[in-house]
């Protein structure tokens, strides 16, 4: 490509500033950065800004996208508006486009104030709901120029506790990698990861804190170890929960094996029999995803999108939150299942490649982001573009 047609390219890109209060190891975190990783740089030219400095997975970014990170103090500093302001005055986005209760507010005001053309605002999962904060969340929502959502699921939430209209929300699925979740070998990954080769290994992948409920999951094994299913839990994270966990784990007689942090999900993945998420409130879990990409069979509680990702009792098995004897029920079915599961694995798999690629993500997002700055006329991309829906799945 020529100079001059590189200039052309990238005046006509939509340039898009992601705003996260933190770009830390997160579901959502992870999720913006493969977003802006895998867009079409040619179309959508992307950005980050971090209100607090950045975290371990700033690394993961490529390197062609800029990382902007602020000094935000602990709970509601109104510098961070000035500070937003500022950047976004010398930056010029075409789009911010904020993540969650965490920049919402702060994002929409500061994004208005600099004149940047439009602001989209994403849900993940879990909703704030104070008193105080639902008409702020509505009024926030109703000031964007879109309002996206990762399921149905959390979609028919938000409406339902803010009053937000339904018909004003889109979703966009999350995707998955499928390359680097193919399903492998299971000696080698535990042999890798110093895990016993002939040991039923059930595990999780995710941040240690009360919201993911690894509490549960340790009873729920304690259950089905008494009730003559051997196991052993292996989950990888960190966070604050670590010590009561491994105490737990101590009291009831489950053999945990934690793991830290591991950049490597691919492998831990390929060592489990089952992959199990115990969370109390999720929005569409990229883990479930991913170990659905790597045919592992899934047990999740039913909490926000995951009937839209898992079929009941053929991909996986859905159990209600909060209940270790629901939870030990769903695992003992996959493990002593005559196959061990592998026909909900290879099931699971299969529902990945059709419906949560990551290809189909990208070129969701990408939709969307063009759609609504040529209706602004914030860009002169004649690319033909597919209209998204204003609701339901984009």
């Amino acid at each position: 490509m020529g100079q001059r047609a590189q200039t052309r390219a990238a005046s006509d890109a939509v340039r898009v500033m992601h705003v996260v209060y933190t770009l830390r190891t997160g579901g959502m975190e992870m999720g913006v950065v493969k977003l802006v990783n895998g867009l079409d740089r040619s179309r959508v030219r992307s950005s980050i800004c971090s209100t607090t400095p950045a975290g371990e997975i700033k690394a993961l970014v490529d390197p062609s996208v800029p990382v902007f990170e602020l000094a935000r103090r602990s709970g509601n500093d109104v510098h961070v508006v000035a500070d937003l302001y500022r950047l976004f005055r010398r930056e010029r986005p075409h789009v911010v486009h904020t993540h969650a209760w965490g920049t919402l507010l702060e994002g929409l005001v500061a994004a208005r104030l600099a004149r940047v053309p439009i602001v989209v605002h994403g849900e993940h999962g879990t909703l704030q709901l104070r008193t105080y904060q639902r008409p702020l969340q509505r009024w926030g929502w109703s000031a964007a120029d879109r309002v996206l959502s990762v399921s149905s699921v959390l979609a028919a939430r938000m409406a339902a506790t803010t009053g937000f209209p339904t018909a004003r929300i889109t979703t966009i699925h999350n995707g998955v990698h499928l390359e680097r979740f193919h399903v492998s070998g299971r000696d080698r990954a535990r042999a890798s990861l110093g895990l016993p080769q002939g040991a039923q290994i059930v595990g999780t992948v995710g941040r240690l804190v009360p919201v993911k409920d690894q509490a549960t999951l340790v009873d729920a094994v304690a259950e089905l170890v008494k009730s003559g299913v051997a196991a052993t839990l292996v989950i990888a994270g960190d966070g604050p929960e670590r010590a009561r966990l491994e105490a737990r784990a101590v009291e009831r007689g489950v053999d945990l094996r934690l793991l830290g942090y591991r950049p490597d999900v691919e492998q831990v993945l390929a060592a489990l029999d089952v992959f199990v998420l115990s969370s109390t409130s999720e929005g569409l879990s990229n883990t479930i995803l991913e170990a659905m990409a790597a045919g592992r069979p899934v047990v999740a509680t039913r909490v926000g999108g995951a009937e839209e990702m898992i079929a009941d009792g053929v991909t996986g098995v859905l159990v209600p939150p909060s209940d270790p004897s629901a939870l030990a029920g769903a695992l003992r079915r996959v493990l002593v299942a005559a196959d061990g599961g592998a026909a909900m694995g290879a099931a699971a798999r299969q529902r990945v490649e059709t419906e949560f690629t990551l290809a189909g993500m990208m070129q969701r997002y990408e939709r969307m982001y063009i759609e609504v700055a040529r209706s602004k006329g914030v860009v002169a991309n004649t690319s033909p573009v597919q209209t998204l829906p204003r609701s339901g799945v984009a």
